[in-house]
Order: structure tokens, then C-alpha cells, then sequence
């Protein structure tokens, strides 16, 4: 049996929450727990290896705090005995000479091993085979082994896969046709978050919610024993929350989207406002008070995706009406009905 996993993106900060009992980034620290999580998962069902297909690390430079929490889980793995294969995704590959990648700090652990260079070895009744990321990895993708189960580490976009946040990331990635690989019994992915299999080839997908992108789907790791089975780990909920403004005030706005802000504690939250409105209305939503509700939640964010309409011109004309009319005339264009009757009683009171 193996474990295949990938894109921990370990050192992830977003939100500048910060916990106040440690004075950490809770962002930071939900992928830390997707990782320890998926550790001890590992250390409960002792695999003959574990497998990690790139992008340990969200960057080339993780903090020290990262790094030694890294160092700590793979000492985990190590007392256990535990065969851990990593291969480096893009996000820790460098770009400049003279930048060592993040993984080389974890090349004396035993048991451990880097995959910093392609590489082929033989653990149990497995061969394991690892590219690191690179452009064209199927050049140096080596010959599977006659009589051996074949199992093939990539850090790559291969074509027919159905792309997630990741499309949107540092690097313009070339695509690998499956046609072109060698017959390897399995072959474990890693670089596009959402997980999927397309024929032996399994994405195996990213531990924890990247963005809003990934809202909807479960996140985990697989086990490889013939056939793979996905494993769901607990990510944080992220919520979207949609709300048409067409045809509405701005109070009406403001009361409905309030309103709509429940069950959020502890996640993150996105108000999505839709729908046709004018400038005016939109320059009234009580913001603010949107915001007020929603601080339970890890973080909110407001995606305002409505299309503005433009207010009706109101021409200059010579003729003058009476100040009834006028008010009608001006409310009428910005289509504020309610303040219309409203105003038109004050006007009746005053004019006696």
C-alpha cells in the first residue's frame, strides 16, 4: 500500500488573522493542520512508502517557523520508519542560481528521501519513480521495471485534467499528453488542487482550500493498493453567499445581506452582491453594517458583481412646474418611489 499526496503549500498567510493565544496567522496554521493531520493519518496506517508530489512549501523561502515544523513531521515518519519519497513542485523550485531549494534542509533524515534529480527505487514490492518539477518531464521520466509494480511521481498539468486555482499561479505550464508516458501502473500527481483520476494518472489534489476557487471541493489524500481510494481530511468551510440587488433600495440591500449572515462563525465568507443597480443605490449600502454582522467569521469579503445602470438624464427644460412636479419628476428618473410619496405629503402640509 502506498500514500499519495501533495500541495500542502505549508507557509500559505492570507487574511492577517492572527490568534491571539499564539500570535500566529490562523490561515497559516489551518494548512499546518491539514499537513499533521495527514501525518498522523500516514503513521496509523503504515504504508509501505508514502509519497509527496511537490509543493511542500507555498515559496521558495518558508519562515523558520515552517521549516522546523516541516523538519518535525518527517522526524515523525523517520522514528516510525516510514519510507517518504518527495519530488519538488514549482512553488519551491528556484528561479535564480545560487537559491537552494527549501527541501534540501531534510536530506539527512532517514527514511527520508529528496527527489531533487530524477530517480528509480525499489521499496517492498514497488519500483518508485520521481521527476521533479521541470518543463518537459517526460524526458527524464526513466523505463519502468519489468515485473514490478510501477509507480511514477509527477509535479505537472496533464492534458484532459480539469484545471482549479492553481491556473492562476506564477507559472505558464506546458501540458503533458498521457499518450506520451510510459506504462506505469500508477502514476502519482500533484500540482492542480482539485483531486481527479484520468485512467492510472491520479491528482491526488491540494490539502486544504486555496481559494474561493476551490470552495466546493473535498480535500484529502489517496491510498494506492491496486486500485486508489480518496481520503477526506477536515479544510476549513468557505462559504459564498449570493444576493440579486435588482429592482432593490438600498435599505432593502443592506437589510437582506444582513439578513443572509448566518451560520458563519469561523469561516470564510463571501458576499456576492449580483443583478442590475444604479450608482446612487449602490453609493447608499449601509457597508459598514454588512460588515458588522459578518465578524464572526474568519474573514468576509464583499465581490460586488452587479452592473451599473445609468440614471435617466434630466434635461434642462424652460418651463417651470410647480414644486410637486418637480419632485415628482426628479424622483421619478433616480426611481426612488417610496421618498416620492413621502415628499409629496410634506409639500402638501407646507403648501397647506
Amino acid at each position: 500500500m502506498i500514500i499519495h499526496a501533495a500541495d500542502a503549500h505549508l507557509g500559505v498567510t492570507r487574511y492577517h488573522k492572527i490568534d491571539p493565544d499564539t500570535g500566529l496567522n490562523i490561515r497559516m496554521m489551518d494548512f499546518c493542520h491539514s499537513f499533521e493531520h495527514l501525518i498522523s493519518q500516514v503513521m496509523e496506517l503504515t504504508p509501505d512508502a508514502f509519497i509527496f508530489s511537490g509543493d511542500l512549501f507555498d515559496r521558495v523561502n518558508p519562515t523558520n517557523f515552517i521549516r522546523k515544523f516541516a523538519q518535525d513531521q518527517f522526524k515523525k515518519l523517520s522514528e516510525q520508519k516510514i519510507p517518504t519519497f518527495l519530488i519538488p513542485g514549482n512553488h519551491e523550485t528556484p528561479r535564480s542560481k545560487g537559491v537552494k531549494n527549501p527541501l534540501t534542509l531534510y536530506l539527512d533524515i532517514p527514511h527520508i528521501y529528496i527527489g531533487l534529480t530524477p530517480f528509480q527505487k525499489e521499496i517492498g514490492p514497488y519500483t518508485i519513480a520521481g521527476v521533479p518539477f521541470s518543463s518537459n518531464p517526460e524526458k527524464y521520466i526513466p523505463a519502468p521495471v519489468s515485473g514490478r509494480t510501477n509507480v511514477l511521481m509527477l509535479h505537472c498539468v496533464v492534458e484532459g485534467a480539469v484545471w482549479g486555482s492553481e491556473r492562476f499561479m506564477e507559472y505558464v505550464d506546458e501540458t503533458v499528453k498521457p499518450g506520451k508516458l510510459p506504462p506505469y501502473e500508477y502514476i502519482a500527481l500533484g500540482h492542480i488542487h482539485k483531486h481527479q483520476k484520468i485512467s492510472n494518472m491520479v491528482y491526488s489534489g491540494s490539502l486544504e482550500r486555496y481559494d474561493f476557487n476551490e470552495k466546493d471541493e473535498k480535500k484529502g489524500f489517496v491510498i494506492y493498493d491496486e486500485d486508489p481510494e480518496f481520503v477526506v481530511i477536515p479544510s476549513r468551510d468557505m462559504v459564498d453567499i449570493e444576493y440579486t440587488c435588482t429592482h432593490k433600495n438600498a435599505f432593502q440591500i443592506t437589510e437582506e445581506s444582513v439578513s443572509l449572515l448566518t451560520d458563519i462563525e469561523e469561516k470564510i465568507v463571501r458576499l456576492v452582491l449580483q443583478g442590475r443597480i444604479d450608482s446612487v443605490t449602490r453609493k447608499e449600502i449601509n457597508f459598514a453594517l454588512i460588515r458588522e454582522k459578518a465578524k464572526e467569521s474568519l474573514h468576509f469579503s464583499i465581490k460586488d458583481s452587479t452592473v451599473i445602470e445609468e440614471l435617466e438624464e434630466i434635461k434642462d427644460e424652460e418651463v417651470m412646474y410647480a414644486p410637486q412636479e418637480e419632485l415628482k419628476r426628479y424622483l421619478e428618473a433616480v426611481k426612488k418611489e417610496e421618498a416620492l410619496q413621502e415628499g409629496l405629503i410634506i409639500i402638501q402640509e407646507i403648501s397647506g
